[in-house]
């Protein structure tokens, strides 16, 4: 028998699902173990083993695919525990990445956080400003060289690089992309000069437009090349003593999987892996489930991720920022915030006013109520709290939680604000769930997107907990909550192919010449494929996706467009021109494509599939022959002003025809789902849970 195997390593929990050749599923879970994460894998996938009834090594013998999404890169550049890293720029130019853009200062902050001026502050960055050394060279942007490299520069730094004991090296020369060979020529001389060094060239990883996003994005990438190669390397080495023999695969934020030494050699490309693999998990259910547009939800102990599937395909994020990086390297959009299981309530002091988060009582020591030191209230502490956990069956009851000291813990919360801890808890619960609701608006209708469109997709250890509070208002009518769904991002990745996006500036005046945009869109495809073939698998085909990006002049950034087939005729280029009108409408509102002031092409990407035809989510063989009885348990409600008796039902006792209105609550070994009062649930064959809002998402 052969497996896939995926986990999923969060900042709270590690997740690992196995799908046999039929596909059949089992799960497993593990907390994480920073800074030993690899740790924290191998255990997921033990606990996986134990549910399948085997052993570790068993299991990891016959597994034919291993993939894995991680955020150790996350880790370490939102802590700034990167490596020592020294930036290689066209001399005269040195500032540019220190100056950066105004922007910067607000960049991937919430409305709520802009009118916060204490915020208004550059990103840490990511490297010394004494080690910024500006090499004698110039190519101009037609590629031309202007001015030679000089090697007597290059070596004079490279003697300051071995005294300040650099580890890593990010070179941004002006032009690069136009001409890399002034890049090529400084690695060339520095891995000769010092093996160990890890060099990223602006010209291979980010080669677009923009000289401070681009230098940004190789800086960072040079920052986490250290720390992450040594986590990939113990990584590949405890899976070989654990009987993996094949080569392990890595998930990147652009929604497909790669070789891990390809991801080694591009950190920056892992930034957003978990939450990617939740998008190509719904990506993959939508399809079975003839879902087209979809919003996907993921609630874990840190955060509330949302990205979006329109059409059937993931939307990529037009400008990613990452702690107020812009990065321009391709991601599936996912805007995130700090809203988690685990973020911790507390009083504002100039106001009284009850906040939760962003501040997360993470892995360790974790909620109040986990036992492991932790005394600061959290939103699961809080639905402990409010009876919509069951402490004696967390984690399928191996792990016990102490609901007094939820309770103890915020008693000074309470007495503060004059209230009991009851009513606080229900204030933290709905504080999260408003503070949800507000990023799923932002990501659909502010995007000019109806949610009444959308099915919306609940995930995470927390999501099916919180799902009702964050849809409640937006008008969204069906809610899909997966079986695996407190693993979903690691089903995701297992459902993931290998993927290779490339990308690439390009500055015309449109109508053009359809032979240009042809013969720059075929080079790109040619140097997707050739990375995706370098991953070393086969695959049944290889689908490519091309995409031409325009914007009107004047304006700053482009808009991707489709483009399916070859551009032969100028009325082809002519459609893509028409096509961009509807797309700048559909994002903008109607009316607002103004197609005088002229097009122009920006940019464009190419995102080649290599199709494995995986085994997808399968009918469940059997349900349970009689209907599922509940237990009761009280649970505190705002609308009755008290503990009322609810019904509890076990996830794996519900027969084939479940179905009830709230209020309810399910129970599985790795999640809780609420039912709100508001809300009737049914079960699919697949044993999906499907919930409706009875009053029409309001």
């Amino acid at each position: 028998m052969n497996y896939i195997v995926a986990v999923d390593s969060g900042g709270t929990f590690s997740d690992c699902v196995v799908i046999n050749e039929a596909g059949k599923m089992w799960t497993g879970k593990s907390p994480s173990t920073p800074p030993d994460f690899e740790r924290g894998v191998i255990e997921a996938v033990r606990d996986a083993a134990t549910v399948m009834g085997i052993g570790l090594q068993e299991l990891l013998h016959n597994t034919s695919l291993f993939s894995h999404g991680t955020t150790v890169a996350t880790n370490a550049l939102l802590t700034r525990q990167g490596c020592k890293t020294a930036i290689l720029t066209t001399r005269g130019h040195e500032d540019a990445v220190v100056i950066g853009r105004t922007y910067q200062k607000v960049a991937g902050l919430s409305s709520d956080e802009v009118m916060d001026y204490s915020r208004h502050e550059k990103a840490d960055p990511a490297y010394d400003p004494h080690h910024i050394y500006g090499v004698s060279e110039r190519v101009d942007y037609a590629g031309q060289i202007v001015v030679p490299l000089s090697m007597d520069s290059l070596a004079q730094i490279a003697d300051e690089l071995e005294a300040a004991g650099i580890e890593a090296i990010a070179v941004s020369l002006l032009w690069s992309f136009a001409n890399p060979v002034h890049e090529q020529a400084i690695r060339t001389y520095l891995l000769g000069r010092n093996p160990s060094w890890s060099v990223t060239l602006s010209s291979e990883l980010a080669p677009v437009i923009g000289e401070y996003e681009r230098t940004a994005t190789t800086v960072i990438n040079a920052y986490l090349s250290i720390e992450t190669k040594a986590y990939m390397n113990k990584l590949k080495r405890r899976l070989r003593e654990e009987g993996y023999l094949n080569r392990p695969l890595v998930m990147k934020s652009s929604g497909g999987i790669t070789s891990i030494e390809q991801a080694m050699e591009t950190p920056v490309a892992l930034l957003t892996s978990g939450p990617a693999g939740g998008v190509m998990g719904a990506s993959a259910l939508g399809r079975q489930l003839d879902h087209p547009h979809i919003l996907t939800t993921d609630v874990g102990g840190t955060s509330f991720d949302v990205g979006m599937i329109v059409s059937r395909e993931p939307v990529f994020a037009a400008a990613p920022i990452f702690s107020k990086y812009q990065i321009t390297y391709p991601m599936i959009e996912v805007d995130s915030i700090g809203a988690g299981g685990g973020s911790i309530a507390w009083i504002e002091s100039g106001t009284g006013l009850l906040k939760v988060g962003p501040r997360s009582a993470g892995a360790l020591p974790g909620p109040v109520c986990y036992g492991r030191g932790g005394t600061q209230p959290t939103v699961t502490d809080a639905n402990l709290v409010l009876g919509r956990m069951n402490s004696d069956y967390f984690l399928g009851g191996k792990h016990k939680l102490n609901v007094e000291a939820a309770r103890l813990s915020m008693k000074p919360l309470a007495d503060r604000l004059g209230m009991s801890v009851e009513d606080v808890a229900l204030g933290i619960v709905d504080i999260a769930d408003s503070h949800m609701g507000d990023l799923v608006r932002k990501m659909s209708v502010e995007k000019g997107y109806d949610p009444k469109d959308f099915a919306l997709y609940g995930f995470g250890g927390a999501g099916p907990l919180h799902v009702c509070g964050y849809t409640r208002g937006t008008g969204i009518m069906t809610i899909v909550i997966p079986p695996m769904s407190s693993v979903f991002s690691a089903y995701g990745i297992a459902q993931s192919d290998p993927a290779s996006v490339s990308e690439e500036s390009l500055l015309l005046e449109l109508p053009c010449d359809p032979k240009i945009l042809e013969s720059a869109l075929k080079k790109l495809e040619t140097r997707s494929i050739v990375e995706l073939e370098s991953i070393g698998k086969s695959f049944a085909s290889i689908e490519v996706r091309r995409e031409v990006l325009i914007r009107y002049q004047g304006q700053k950034q482009g808009l991707p467009v489709r483009c399916p087939h070859s551009l032969q005729t100028i009325e082809d280029v002519q459609q893509l021109m028409n096509e961009y009108d509807k797309v700048y409408e559909q994002q903008y509102g109607r009316g607002t494509a103004y197609r005088k002031v002229g097009l122009k092409v920006s940019g464009l990407r190419v995102r080649a599939v290599g199709i494995q035809n995986l085994p997808g989510m399968i009918a469940a063989d059997s349900f349970p022959s009689t209907p599922a009885v509940p237990r009761f348990y009280p649970v505190y409600y705002r609308e009755t002003g008290g503990w009322t008796a609810t019904p509890f039902y076990k996830f794996s006792e519900l027969h084939k025809a479940f179905q009830t209105q709230g209020p309810a609550i399910i129970i599985s070994d790795h999640t809780t789902i609420y039912v709100a009062p508001d809300y009737t649930v049914r079960l699919d064959d697949q044993q999906n849970l499907v919930m409706t809002n009875v009053k029409g998402g309001k």
